[in-house]
């Protein structure tokens, strides 16, 4: 599955390869950019946290969280999300949202950024996939890596 997903930077087209998060705990694949990616894992109480930044050209920074799930049903553990989402002052809306994640727009001080959450559930495990904190992306490199973690 490696090489992918394709982005447009200039004249250059660049790949985005299969990244197996099992080795961190973590049962999901998502893609990441070939360019020098760094990853970052602890685990705090039981919730394992892998941040995943490209250190190349490539805009990307998702932070993944996994933990017991809180319920068994992917639009309450979405609606959760939304809810925790809501309660940033600098939260504007939502721009898109499914059953399954949402993207939405953030205040800032001098310009709007984007973010995402994607939740998926495997068996009685939650993950949620955002982008990492203290980060500015644009609409369209959110919808990238919104795409970029999709589960099947």
């Amino acid at each position: 599955m490696a090489s992918v997903f394709h982005t447009c930077g200039g004249s250059k087209s660049k790949s985005w390869e299969a990244l197996d998060l099992k080795g961190y705990g973590i049962p999901a694949t998502i893609l990441a950019p070939a360019d020098s990616t760094q990853i970052e894992n602890f685990e705090l109480s039981g919730i394992k946290d892998v941040s995943i930044t490209s250190t190349g050209e490539t805009p990307f920074a998702v932070q993944i969280y996994a933990g017991k799930a809180k319920g068994s049903k992917l639009v309450e553990q979405t609606f959760r999300q939304i809810r925790e989402v809501h309660s940033n002052p600098e939260f504007s809306k939502i721009v898109e949202q499914h059953t399954d994640g949402f993207i939405y727009e953030v205040k800032g001080h001098h310009e709007d950024r984007y973010s995402f959450r994607y939740v998926h559930l495997v068996r009685d495990t939650e993950i949620v996939f955002t982008t990492t904190l203290n980060q500015r992306f644009s609409l369209e490199e959110v919808k990238k890596m919104y795409e970029a973690v999709k589960q099947n």
